[in-house]
């Protein structure tokens, strides 16, 4: 029995909510992603999204973060095109993964080539990155 939140309960408590929830989303054909949220010894929020899941032509589904990178791309000077394109950064690659819309500086998540580890980045950084990627034919 938990007797108060602590930042090794939490975990342990999210993935059972997200368990719980993924069989919910199944069954509707949903996405299920989980939010961040603070908490305190006595409450924690159970934050999570359900998506409706976009759909090709073919019925295979669309990644709800290039969908909604698609959406927000052209307002910060991208294409709708670049989701998945690679760029580089000081010699290492990245592969465009997705867009934080509300982000205050860092609006473009980009996925390590190398360790797989989600990073935030400038826009003009990516965008830099990416003609120098294409510049050089890599």
């Amino acid at each position: 029995m938990i007797r108060q939140f602590t930042p090794q309960t939490i975990p342990t408590i999210m993935d059972e909510c997200r368990e719980a929830l993924e069989v919910v989303a199944k069954k509707h054909g949903l996405s299920l992603q989980r939010k961040t949220c603070r908490y305190s010894p006595d409450e924690a929020p159970v934050a999570f999204r359900l998506l409706v899941l976009e759909r090709t032509d073919e019925g295979d589904e669309i990644d709800p973060k290039e969908t909604e990178f698609r959406r927000f791309a052209t307002g910060f000077g991208l294409t709708p095109d670049d989701f998945g394109k690679t760029f580089k950064i000081q010699g290492d690659s990245y592969q465009i993964s997705g867009i934080k819309p509300r982000g205050r500086r860092y609006n473009v998540l980009g996925k390590s080539a190398s360790t797989g580890k989600v990073y935030k980045f400038e826009v003009s950084t990516v965008l830099g990155g990416l003609a120098r990627h294409q510049t050089q034919g890599v």
